[in-house]
Formats: structure tokens, C-alpha cells, sequence
């Protein structure tokens, strides 16, 4: 298999522009894209086989687990932060201590709250971070089968507690929208989702080899299309999003095929460079966007679409290059500098997830 998948980058490009689609159309009567917020759990899916992939074998000192949160700060606290700042200061609101302080640890997507906390978009961030960790530590304590064994626990564990939240609490059955939880629960879809990916990791040889062929990657993307688009409209089919995303990825392991090779093109690729400051960018203008699409018609609308799109991409591309890619690498500096000031050191490669 090639040391790097092409088109999972695209995959998270192409992922992160059907969030902004769903958001931008979230006020009603359109609301197309009503079923793409189960993007997130596919960057949760992504995300789990991407961090494993990267850092699975290399965690076995307290050096390397240090190297390893220094690094993933480094790549989500920096534009959380300053997307945080930029909503905070349209709203013209000033935020309580506690706020604040939720905001800079990243744990306002803890259920600390009864409401979203700065980025409405950045629950993910703050629950992604602390996964993270939880990761970081199963690997450092646990080896081979019991370390797959434990990942398998934390999958289990998230969905069979995302599925309960869903189904119990929110009634989603009834309203049609299940896996829906955000600040509050939704920390349950990235455990399930981030740890769904690391077991596709651990197995990704023989993943790779049982989702081989060009029928299953079209079977495959048809269905997780019609995952994002259509199923808030056959209550609880949302619940099987993860497993469909999971056999989305498997299918693209090999790098070939249809769907990887549209996933490898350059404005595919583009987006995926950008992809997080596509994701946290676009949640600055959220709340503008909801308070201008007053009209029904779609004339009404799309004036609103075309600033928000344009505003999004613009605050993407100079969050990416200003914020993200400068204090990442500045990060990462640190981290090395401070691997390489201990006794026992192990060079780390920095995924661009």
C-alpha cells in the first residue's frame, strides 16, 4: 500500500464543503443539504485512521506522547482560537470567565454548557482534541491485540452511547434527525468515529484488500452520498453513517479507482489542503448568514450564498496561510526541539490532518 492516501485528502476536502453547503442552506424552506452535518462523522472516521496511521507505532515513550500533544495543538488550538476571537467579536458580546476559559483549553464541547460556546462549529475541534489524548494514552499503555482490543472498546462504547442519546434524549426517530448532537453529546460520535478509524488502520491490509474493486468504491460513495443528502429523510439510517464511511475509506485504501481518481484532482486536493480553515472559517459567518436569508424564494437567497461562499473562502485561505500553516510549523519546532532535548528520541512526521 502507498505511504500516503491521495484521495483521503480530497475525501476531507470535498467533506468540509458539504458542511458549509449545510449550513448555508440551514434556514428553511431550503435546506438541500438538511442531512450533510453527518460530514463530521466522517472527519471523525477519517481522522481516526489518518492519526493512527501516522502515530500508532510511535508512542511508546512519555517523549514521543509529549512530541504528540505538542504537535496536535499545535495544528487545532491556533485557528480555533482565532476563529473563536472573530465570532466573539461580531456577536459583540462580551464571554463569561468560564467561557473563556472553555475556549482556551478547548473543552466547550464537553457539555459544560447549555449552549455553543465562540465557533458554534468548533464542538468538534474541542471533542477531536480530547480523543486525541485519550488515543495518545491507549497507545503509550497498550500493545498489539490489547490495544486493538481497546480501540474496538472505545468504538463500541461511543456508538452505543451516541445511538442511546440520540434515540432516548433527542427523540430523533420523530424528528428525523439522529446523530445530530453537537456541544452537548456530540464528543459520543467522535469517540465512535475516531476509533471506527484507527480500527480501520490496525486492519487496513486486510481492508484494503476486501474493499478492492471498482464496483465496491462505486457502491460505496453512492451510498454515502445518499447518506449525506437524503438521510434525515428516512429516520435512523443516520445511525449507520459511520459504518458507511468506514466502507467509504476502505474502498479508497488502494488509491485507485473512479471516485479516488476524481478525489485526486487539484480542486479536490485544494480543498483538502484547506479543509479545517474551510470547516472553522466558515462558522465565523454562520450567524450572519442565518439573519440575511430573510426571503423564500431562492432569488431571495442567493445574493446571501454567493457572499457567504465568498467570505468563507477568503477568511480559509488567509486563516490557512497567516494562522494555520505558521504557528503548525512553529509547533512543531517546539515539539522537536523539545523530543530531541530528551535522552530517548523518535522522530515524528507531522500528518496534514
Amino acid at each position: 500500500m502507498r505511504t500516503t492516501v491521495t484521495s483521503l485528502e480530497g475525501l476531507r476536502g470535498v467533506a468540509a464543503l458539504f458542511v458549509v453547503f449545510h449550513h448555508m442552506c440551514y434556514a428553511p424552506p431550503h435546506r438541500q443539504f438538511d442531512s450533510a452535518y453527518l460530514c463530521v462523522d466522517l472527519f471523525f472516521v477519517l481522522s481516526g485512521f489518518v492519526i493512527c496511521r501516522a502515530y500508532g507505532g510511535q508512542l511508546a515513550s512519555r517523549a514521543q506522547l509529549r512530541t504528540f500533544a505538542i504537535r496536535r495543538v499545535g495544528r487545532l488550538w491556533p485557528a480555533h482560537i482565532a476563529t473563536s476571537a472573530l465570532v466573539i467579536a461580531f456577536a459583540y458580546r462580551v464571554p463569561s470567565v468560564g467561557e473563556v476559559l472553555a475556549l482556551v483549553t478547548m473543552s466547550q464541547g464537553l457539555n459544560l454548557f447549555p449552549n455553543g460556546v465562540g465557533n458554534l462549529v468548533g464542538w468538534s475541534i474541542s471533542d477531536e482534541m480530547f480523543v486525541y489524548l485519550a488515543f495518545g494514552a491507549l497507545c503509550f499503555l497498550l500493545q498489539g491485540k490489547a490495544r486493538i482490543a481497546g480501540f474496538a472498546a472505545l468504538a463500541l462504547i461511543g456508538y452505543a452511547l451516541a445511538v442511546w442519546i440520540t434515540l432516548s434524549i433527542d427523540r430523533c426517530l420523530l424528528t428525523g434527525k439522529c446523530l445530530g448532537m453537537t456541544f452537548n453529546f456530540g464528543w459520543t460520535r467522535c469517540l465512535a468515529g475516531f476509533f471506527i478509524g484507527a480500527l480501520i488502520c490496525e486492519f487496513r491490509d486486510r481492508v484494503a484488500a476486501l474493499a478492492r474493486g471498482r464496483a465496491i468504491q462505486l457502491t460505496a460513495s453512492v451510498a454515502s452520498l445518499s447518506m449525506v443528502m437524503f438521510a434525515n429523510d428516512l429516520p435512523g439510517s443516520a445511525l449507520f453513517a459511520p459504518l458507511v464511511f468506514a466502507m467509504l475509506i476502505g474502498s479508497l485504501l488502494a488509491d485507485r479507482g473512479p471516485i479516488a481518481n476524481l478525489l485526486q484532482t487539484r480542486p479536490a486536493q485544494y480543498l483538502g489542503k484547506v479543509s479545517y480553515a474551510l470547516y472553522l472559517g466558515h462558522g465565523v459567518w454562520f450567524l450572519q448568514m442565518l439573519g440575511a436569508t430573510t426571503g423564500t424564494g431562492l432569488n431571495d437567497r442567493l445574493i446571501p450564498y454567493a457572499l457567504f461562499l465568498f467570505w468563507t473562502f477568503g477568511i480559509a485561505h488567509l486563516l490557512h496561510k497567516y494562522v494555520e500553516v505558521p504557528f503548525r510549523d512553529r509547533f512543531n519546532r517546539w515539539a522537536q526541539s523539545s523530543a530531541q532535548a530528551t535522552p530517548v528520541y523518535s522522530q515524528i512526521k507531522e500528518p496534514q490532518q
